[in-house]
């Protein structure tokens, strides 16, 4: 991507815990103050982000945490992109590729060329890469092996990347006589095609591309003069429509077509509902430049990464005082068992009963007023309500579950506050393995002798996961129960 990265003034410090009370965007601790570059989101809640100084972050549980990866670089990595939780691709200066199979471990790849690299993107295992000196690489093996499509340009270079099939990929950037540029590939980077342009009469760069089909495409970049600008085609690159922003706009992100993302210099994120034409500023909380950003599939929750280790997370499309979903659990007597809002999810081990019911209690950011539709994957919803006690907790029950060692998944629809806010949708999935102890997804012995120890006593804190039958202690039904499941799993 484009980096023009700028130190901001300390006074922007004093300022971040005021403006981060109005924000529609959370920061999280990343851990590290280095220049986070690029950043990529999977649906399963694992993310990672790079940046200065061979700085590659992990997370499990869609940005909350974040750990450090040894990279074995101390080279700027600028770009990611990851096929799934554990296999991915990292791109930096010198034209540095770094390949992960596992997730934790990274091999360098030859490139095939000496420029920093700067954007990567994928379709299957077709992929390209952009750099500087206008260097074009390609991939059609998952990024195991590259090969060169154009290298060695006198300036300018690609800072954006998007495929879109095995085959069609756009590219954008600055050719080099500053003007923006875009080229498309229809045989998957082998060839190419460019388009040199203007943003509204003006000479500058685009940073990021994202096309939705072969004609109709989005790019973001910066005028010479330090203005931003977003500009869209509708017939493939030969003639952009420029809209103009105060600061620098570096990297986008289209969830669904109709709704995209961009962020860029000085705390800078906009949004799209019409597929990049008009944007609406939203409030990051900070100062600090912003350089990528990357959400789910369903578009609420995203990632933004920036200067100085920046990191920003949003559950719900970064909407202002929006509805979201904190917390749920699975209740049963006294006891709750956690149910995680990602992978792993958490596995309720006790018994519904001959009619299998079970009650969840999902807790939200704001007080709820009502909700469209609660729909369950296994058995039926008997009922919900809000709680007397708490208007922030709904109560969820559900009769007729009998799918053990299977996942249930809980979907709300339409979950409205008592302000006018709505979350379009919002879901808890959790494990049903009845004689789970442990919750580690599989009983055995362990599980097994752990009940056998406690049997004779009341169900507590310490305990309560091994009281089957939910009689309020632990006996030796329950120590049969358990007993007769070992060797049943969760699907993995």
């Amino acid at each position: 991507m484009l980096i023009n990265p700028k130190v901001c003034a300390l006074w922007a410090l004093l300022l971040l815990a005021t403006l981060s009370a109005r924000a529609q965007w959370v920061p999280v601790d990343s851990g590290t103050t280095s220049n986070l570059y690029g950043v990529f989101l999977l649906e399963s809640g694992v993310g990672y982000a790079v940046g200065d100084g061979g700085t590659i972050l992990k997370t499990t549980d869609v940005g909350v945490n974040w750990n450090a990866l040894t990279s074995g670089t101390t080279k700027a990595l600028y770009d990611t992109y990851f096929f799934n939780d554990t296999e991915g691709v990292a791109v930096g200066d010198s034209g540095l590729i770094l390949r992960t199979i596992d997730g934790s471990t990274w091999q360098t790849v030859a490139s095939g060329v000496r420029d920093s690299l700067r954007a990567i993107s994928f379709n299957g295992a077709h992929g390209i890469c952009g750099g500087l000196n206008q260097d074009i690489i390609y991939s059609s093996d998952s990024g195991a092996t590259w090969r060169v499509s154009q290298k060695n340009f006198f300036g300018g270079g690609f800072f954006g990347t998007h495929m879109i099939s095995p085959t069609v990929g756009f590219i954008t950037g600055q050719n080099s006589i500053f003007q923006p540029m875009q080229g498309t590939t229809v045989d998957g980077g082998v060839h190419w095609s460019f388009h040199p342009f203007y943003f509204d009469s003006n000479e500058g760069g685009c940073d990021d591309v994202f096309f939705f089909d072969e004609t109709n495409g989005v790019t973001s970049g910066v005028v010479w003069d330090g203005t931003g600008a977003i500009a869209t085609t509708s017939n493939g690159g030969s003639d952009w429509t420029t809209s103009l922003f105060p600061s620098g706009m570096q990297g986008m992100d289209f969830p669904k077509p109709n709704s995209g993302f961009a962020v860029g210099f000085a705390g800078t994120i906009m949004k799209s509902n019409d597929s990049g034409n008009t944007w609406s500023p939203q409030t990051s909380g900070t100062l600090f430049d912003l350089f990528d950003v990357h959400f789910t599939s369903a578009g609420q929750t995203g990632l933004v990464t920036g200067a100085a280790g920046t990191i920003l997370r949003t559950t719900n499309g970064g909407q202002a005082g929006g509805m979201e979903l904190l917390s749920a659990v699975s209740s049963k007597g006294s006891f709750d068992i956690d149910l995680p809002l990602t992978k792993p999810f958490g596995v309720e081990s006790r018994s519904g009963g001959a009619g299998g019911n079970y009650s969840l209690t999902l807790t939200f950011n704001n007080p709820i007023s009502s909700v469209d539709d609660i729909a369950t994957s296994c058995g039926s919803v008997k009922g919900s309500r809000i709680a007397d006690d708490d208007v922030h907790r709904l109560l969820v029950n559900l009769t007729g579950v009998n799918c053990n060692e299977q996942y249930l998944t809980v979907t709300l629809t339409n979950v409205h506050d008592d302000q006018g806010n709505t979350l379009s949708s919002a879901a808890v999935t959790a494990g049903l393995l009845l004689g789970d102890i442990n919750g580690d997804g599989v009983v055995d012995n362990t599980d097994s002798h752990e009940t056998k120890i406690d049997r004779g006593q009341p169900n507590d804190a310490s305990n309560f996961r091994e009281d089957i039958n939910t009689n309020g202690h632990i006996d030796k039904t329950d120590f049969n129960r358990v007993k007769a499941q070992i060797g049943t799993a969760l699907p993995p």
